[in-house]
């Protein structure tokens, strides 16, 4: 028979990591490559809507799926992710040696990394796989009864814990076909290197794509690290010790940010975090504070996964015969408020699976966010893009 399994991504501390034969440079350009492509065509699905994810979050948490996989699902799942070539049974220690580096990152930034899973009595998993999830992903196995109606209330509670309180609900109800729910919860909470001052803050008209309206608008000038080209201007606005930044990236036409996401291919990903240089100027940035959720099953099997939603999926590295399973639901959530302070930041992913330019040297610049904009929290060491945000209306 088939069983549905049900995997949930959010974030919290992890041991010491493990040598492991994949680079972390490695598996962090595949993980922003996956995140982008990911992030495009949620946009383009979603015109002039705010789109606001977690790459790290949904490749974790796929990644943590794709371990049990095997044959034709494990091919499709790689090759979606970028990971064809890479060892499968060396990714969860690689992704070990990731969040070892992440959460040693700044211990003036609050960057938790929670993984766990809650398994339907009666129900067996494969020795290895749980053994690595414990071991690498630090995700300990918790017996729940299924059939109970409370039986989602420790897992909600777990994730209302590990991100913050800012996500309360990942999973509202467990069915019959269920079997195990892998959770995986990122929180990140930055204070500003250098604050915006509250007494700046003020009304500013935001060129919305169906016309202005008031918004919140924090200042400050300074130094800032920026660049700008014909077609965008971008600053980075660094959190505690400087490792970790919110890249603001604003197209000079107002209605350009979807041009920009679409232009964006992630091949070239990592080039729009290049070329910055030290300057002076003046920042105005909106406060904004909104939550965003989605279903990515459409985007996934656009993408190539299809092979791991079929009845025909093979989990046989997860679990253990007779049952077997597939993915029959991904779904994303995350939170973001952005202040004169700083940034606070949540995610959660939860996959169901069934068994069945160059600027002028000394020139000050003047960026004001008062049209719609790209925005990325980013490891400026490993790389690796928490979030990534679309921010069509700033909204508090």
């Amino acid at each position: 028979m088939y069983a549905l399994l049900a995997v949930v991504l959010f974030s919290s501390a992890a041991p010491a990591a493990q040598p492991s034969a994949i680079r972390t440079a490695e598996l962090v350009q595949a993980d922003n490559k996956f995140g982008l492509e990911v992030f495009s065509s949620l946009a383009a699905a979603r015109p002039e809507e705010n789109v606001f994810i977690s790459p790290l979050s949904i490749a974790l948490v796929l990644q943590m799926t794709a371990h049990g996989s095997a044959g034709e699902t494990w091919n499709a799942m790689a090759a979606t992710m970028n990971l064809s070539g890479f060892p499968q049974v060396e990714l969860p220690s690689g992704n070990l040696a990731l969040r070892d580096q992440l959460l040693k990152a700044d211990k003036k930034v609050r960057l938790d990394i929670a993984n766990s899973l809650w398994l339907r009595k009666g129900t067996k998993l494969q020795k290895q796989f749980t053994t690595d999830c414990r071991r690498c992903y630090e995700a300990p196995v918790t017996l729940l009864d299924f059939r109970r109606p409370d039986a989602v209330t420790p897992i909600n509670d777990w994730v209302a814990k590990n991100t913050g309180g800012r996500i309360k609900q990942a999973v509202s109800q467990l069915t019959p076909e269920e079997i195990l729910v892998l959770v995986n919860a990122i929180y990140f909470k930055g204070t500003w290197t250098e604050a915006f001052d509250p007494k700046l803050t003020a009304n500013r008209k935001f060129y919305l794509v169906s016309g202005g309206e008031e918004r919140l608008m924090m200042n400050r000038e300074g130094k800032f690290s920026y660049k700008e080209d014909d077609a965008l201007q971008a600053v980075a606005l660094p959190y505690g010790d400087g490792r970790l930044n919110m890249y603001i990236f604003l197209p000079r036409d107002r209605d350009g940010l979807a041009k920009l996401v679409a232009a964006t291919k992630p091949g070239d990903f990592a080039g729009l975090f290049a070329g910055f240089a030290e300057r002076k100027g003046a920042v105005a940035l909106p406060r904004f504070k909104l939550e965003f959720e989605a279903s990515l099953n459409k985007v996934l099997k656009q993408l190539g996964m299809d092979a791991a939603f079929v009845a025909s999926a093979d989990f046989s590295r997860m679990v253990v015969p007779p049952n077997t399973a597939a993915i029959s639901d991904v779904l994303h959530k995350t939170f973001v408020e952005v202040n004169e302070e700083g940034t606070e930041a949540a995610a959660v992913t939860a996959v169901k699976v069934m068994t069945t330019s160059m600027p002028r040297p000394g020139e000050r610049f003047s960026l004001v966010c008062d049209h719609p904009f790209l925005c990325a929290i980013r490891d400026d060491v490993t790389g690796s893009v928490l979030f990534l945000g679309a921010i069509f209306d700033p909204r508090q």
